[in-house]
This record gives C-alpha cells, sequence and structure tokens, in this order.
C-alpha cells in the first residue's frame, strides 16, 4: 500500500510541473485525496460518450479518450496530448517510452513518460466498451503504436530519407509521363485506323441506304478518349500513393489512398460477378422476344401484302396493329427482365424510376389522348396514306397517318399536320374513288327571269365539257333553294381520278361562263330596293330557249304541269 501511494505522490509532483498535463495531476490529487471524488469522476467517465477523441501523431493513431479526467473532457485531454506530442524536441524520439501505475479505490491509472516529460494519462475509463481485454493490454498497445509514430518522427527528420523520398518520386514523375505519353499515341492510332475503316465504309456504302457507320465511329471515339483519360488518371492516382509512401509523415494517408482503391476494385469485381448472371438472363430474354418479334413481322407483312388473310384485321390496318403487338411483346419483355437488371435493386435506380413514372403520369394525359384518337383513326379506315381528303377547313392529299398526328399537302403544297384528336372531332370528307366514284359540285345563283331549264342544260353541258369528268353516272343539277332575288343551283359530276379535284373544279366554272357567255345568259345574282313595275315571269314559249329541248310529244310548248327531261333527278 505504501509503494502504490509513493508512486501517486510522484504522478502528482511531475504532473504539476507539466501544465499541458493538469487532467492527470487533477486526477490523481482527487484521488489521493477523497475517495468520493473518485466515485464522482468515475461517475462522470461513465456517462461520456463511448466514441471518444482519438489522439494520433505523424497521422498514425496513438490512442482513444473516453473518459473524463480531473474535469477535463476526452476532446480536451487529446488536445492538450497533441500539444505535448508537438512541442517534443527531436532528441526526443529517441529515447525510451515509459509508463507508470498507480490505483486508488479501485481505479487504476497508467501515465506515459519520456525522461521527466509526461505525455498523458490513461484509466479504465477510457477502455472500449465490451472489450475484453485488460488495461496492461492496452496499454501495452498504446505503448507499441507511441514507438512506431517516434521512429516515423526521426525517419522524417533523417536528410537521407528526404533525399531518397524525393529521388524516387522525381524517377515516378518521369515513368508516369512516359505512360501518358504512351497512352496519347495509342489513342492517336486508335483514332486514325477508325478514321480509315469509316472512310472505306464511306466509298461502299449506296446513298439509298442509311449507314450507321459513321455514328458508331463517333461514339467509339468517344469511348476511347474517355479510356484513355481514365486510364491516364488511374497512373497518376498510382502515382500519388507511391509518392506518399517514400516519405514516413504520408505513409498512412498513402495506405488510406491504397485501401480506398483496392476497396473500389473488390466491390467492383464482386459487383461484376454478382451481376453476370443477372445479366445473362437478361440476354437471352432479349433472344426470345427479338425472334418472337421477327414471327409477328413476318406474320403483319404478309397480311399488310394480301398473302395472307386473318378474319378481322385489313391490310390498311396492318401496319398500326403490327407497332401494337409490338409494344406490347417488349413492355413485356422490359416487365420480365427488370428484376434481373444490374443495379435494379438499388435506390437510385428505384428512384430514377418512381421519378420517370412521375413524370409520365403528369405529362402523358395529351399523348395518351393523342394515341387513342389515332388508333380510332387507323381503325376506322376513314383515310390512308394518298387520299384526298378534307378535314375541317383543311383539304390536301395524306401524306402520313402517324400515332399522334395526319400530315396533309395541300394544293399550294403545304405540309399540314392536323392531330389526332382533331381528326376524330371533325367530318373528314374522303374524296378518293370509292365504289361508284367521288363527285364533286359547284353552286351558283341566277335570277328569276332566266328560264330554269336554260340554265339546267348549260350546267350539265359545261360539265359535260369537261375532260376530268367521267360520262357515266351523267351529270345532273338541284335546285337547292329559292331565295328572294334568285334561284340557287347546284350541278353534280363525276371524277375520273380523284387527285384531278381541283383542276376539275376550276375547269368546271371556266365552261360554266363559257356557255353562259354562248347564249347570252349572264351570271348575275339581282337584288331589288324596290318592288319592279312589271312582275318578273316568263311565257310558256319562252320556257325553252337553247340549249334547252322541249318535250316532243307536246310540240315544243308543254303543260305547266308536264316535268322537263333535263331537271329530272
Amino acid at each position: 500500500m505504501r509503494i502504490r501511494m509513493g508512486l501517486l505522490q510522484v504522478l502528482v509532483v511531475v504532473g504539476m510541473a507539466v501544465a499541458p498535463l493538469a487532467d492527470a495531476v487533477s486526477a490523481t490529487s482527487a484521488l489521493a485525496s477523497s475517495p468520493e471524488a473518485s466515485l464522482g469522476a468515475s461517475d462522470a467517465s461513465a456517462n461520456a460518450p463511448n466514441d471518444g477523441a482519438e489522439l494520433r501523431f505523424m497521422d498514425r493513431p496513438v490512442v482513444t479518450f473516453r473518459g473524463t479526467l480531473g474535469g477535463a473532457t476526452p476532446e480536451v485531454r487529446a488536445a492538450r496530448a497533441q500539444a505535448v506530442l508537438d512541442s517534443l524536441p527531436g532528441s526526443t524520439f529517441d529515447l525510451p517510452v515509459d509508463v507508470l501505475h498507480a490505483s486508488l479505490g479501485g481505479v487504476s491509472g497508467v501515465a506515459f513518460r519520456v525522461r521527466d516529460r509526461i505525455l498523458f494519462a490513461l484509466t479504465t475509463d477510457d477502455l472500449a466498451p465490451g472489450d475484453p481485454r485488460s488495461l496492461d493490454a492496452v496499454v501495452a498497445e498504446v505503448k507499441t503504436n507511441l514507438q512506431t509514430a517516434f521512429a516515423a518522427r526521426r525517419e522524417q527528420l533523417h536528410w537521407p530519407t528526404i533525399l531518397r523520398g524525393i529521388a524516387l518520386s522525381a524517377l515516378g514523375a518521369v515513368v508516369l509521363t512516359m505512360f501518358v505519353i504512351g497512352i496519347g499515341r495509342m489513342r492517336t492510332r486508335l483514332e486514325t485506323r477508325l478514321q480509315t475503316a469509316f472512310e472505306k465504309r464511306v466509298l461502299q456504302r449506296t446513298a439509298r441506304t442509311f449507314d450507321w457507320t459513321g455514328s458508331a465511329v463517333h461514339l467509339v471515339h468517344q469511348v476511347v478518349q474517355i479510356g484513355a483519360v481514365c486510364l491516364a488518371l488511374t497512373f497518376a492516382y498510382l502515382y500519388l500513393i507511391f509518392v506518399l509512401m517514400q516519405f514516413p509523415a504520408s505513409q498512412p494517408l498513402a495506405g488510406r489512398l491504397s485501401d480506398f482503391l483496392w476497396t473500389l476494385v473488390d466491390r467492383f469485381g464482386i459487383g461484376v460477378a454478382g451481376a453476370i448472371p443477372g445479366a445473362l438472363t437478361v440476354i437471352v430474354i432479349f433472344l426470345l422476344t427479338r425472334a418472337l418479334q421477327s414471327l409477328v413481322n413476318n406474320v403483319f407483312d404478309a397480311v399488310q401484302s394480301g398473302r395472307l388473310s386473318i378474319p378481322g384485321m385489313h391490310p390498311e390496318t396492318a401496319g398500326a396493329t403490327r407497332r401494337v403487338v409490338s409494344v406490347v411483346v417488349w413492355g413485356l419483355a422490359l416487365t420480365f427482365a427488370y428484376p434481373y437488371m444490374p443495379g435494379a435493386q438499388s435506390d437510385v435506380f428505384k428512384g430514377l424510376s418512381v421519378l420517370l413514372g412521375l413524370m409520365v403520369t403528369l405529362g402523358s394525359s395529351g399523348i395518351v389522348n393523342q394515341l387513342m384518337s389515332g388508333m380510332v383513326v387507323i381503325y376506322s379506315r376513314s383515310l390512308k396514306k394518298g387520299d384526298l381528303v378534307s378535314i375541317g377547313d383543311a383539304t390536301g392529299m395524306v401524306i402520313g397517318v402517324d400515332a399522334l398526328s395526319v400530315k396533309l399537302r395541300n394544293l399550294a403544297q403545304e405540309e399540314l399536320t392536323i392531330p389526332n384528336a382533331v381528326v376524330v372531332a371533325s367530318t373528314v370528307r374522303n374524296f378518293t374513288t370509292q365504289g361508284r366514284g367521288v363527285a364533286i359540285s359547284t353552286t351558283l345563283t341566277i335570277g328569276y327571269d332566266t328560264p330554269w331549264r336554260q340554265v339546267h342544260a348549260m350546267l350539265i353541258e359545261a360539265a359535260t365539257q369537261t375532260p376530268q369528268i367521267a360520262a357515266e353516272p351523267a351529270p345532273y343539277v338541284l335546285q337547292r333553294a329559292l331565295s328572294d332575288f334568285y334561284v340557287e343551283y347546284e350541278v353534280f359530276a363525276t371524277l375520273r381520278d380523284p387527285s384531278t379535284r381541283f383542276a376539275a373544279i376550276s375547269a368546271l366554272h371556266e365552261n360554266i361562263q363559257d356557255a353562259f357567255n354562248r347564249y347570252g345568259v349572264q351570271i348575275m345574282s339581282p337584288h331589288f330596293e324596290e318592288q319592279p313595275h312589271v312582275p318578273l315571269t316568263i311565257r310558256p314559249e319562252n320556257w325553252y330557249p337553247v340549249p334547252a329541248r322541249a318535250p316532243v310529244d307536246v310540240g315544243g310548248v308543254p303543260p305547266t304541269s308536264a316535268p322537263s327531261q333535263t331537271s329530272q333527278e
């Protein structure tokens, strides 16, 4: 008991002489003076955090403080010990590290010193929770850590070590430069070979087929550049580790960088090895889906060309049905392959999937509407490519029926794009020949002072003289309205070729003007501001002026109830 008390007194005296280690002095003084104070310090350290404060010297771990000693927290104790170690003179690192053991009231403490300088103190409260080692084992480990750090400090202050590190670093820089130059030359040679192969391919390809060589070479060019940069950065990273290893002060940092690199390589290798079964499964699903897609394409190509007949499927809708089936097939394939894709179960992949799903949900209402309207347009077979149609105010030739819109080219050679939703909501007039043919018509108004039989005859004569109009069925005229000042006539005729609709209407108008001028009838709609003095009526003997023809059986003057041949419709 006396021996232990003597050691504690030595600790107190030495601690009082060293200001940075006042925590050790306070602890040992409290232990020597009052058991109650010792118990209070033990309770305070028990409530301290378990992670503690680590003491490092020369970037090497020495000890971790976890208990409170003399009112000083682990962080304060670590800062004071760090200040003591940094203030040690260079000759101190050649001396051995001594330890002083002391205990009182069940609390054990150890002080580390070099010659007459106390470095720091360690108590049982500094042991890690759950650590089965004793205080003596921890003290031995801490002493070894101190000696290792002191040896590194001695080497760092040794001029031959510094000169050797500088020389090896310079040699490594030369080797790194040679590697970077070699990488650059390899990249240039590879790009030159790819460019030569591309030029040969360009000379051999035809203008009618699209060649993917240019895009592939550009992609490979980018991949080669990225690979060269990554390889150069890898060599630079290895050179940095090599340089840091040459100096004792930076060797721990070099070890951490090396561990990070090998951990990254190990993680990448394990990830690649673990992804191989899933990648093989995805490849098999892709190949099976591609084979099924080829079968679907062959079937629908045969239906579209008329070589195969399937109930309920028409050649006009075969292309659209093929696209729908292809989307369904590939959608099912993606659904089956998704769990096997590398990284599909990662949080990043799941978050990206949720983001894309949210974007599609918020922004797809208009697209889905257009797609469904496109299905209605296609499967209703109301129009197809090459038809002459009128959709609302737009009239022209159909040059494309897409999933989202219908494209027309009008008479002015303007391309019109009409959304499918507008097409479905509008009245579509298809002027392409179907059945007996496509009719054209034109309307004009003539006053009541002109015999209607003469107007009928002139309109039919003008229609028969139009070259784009077919002889059968014969043109005919309808009286559409008896207005206040004039009669509204409309002549109908059938086209030989629906694509000549606009030219036929223009020619019909020209012939109507010629016919009315030839027979001296003006094309003008009268409007009266006052009642005429003489009623505008036509006497029966003037009902059939040329080119109208009277019925033969009544001698040219038919009864008022007899219909004219030219007015029968």
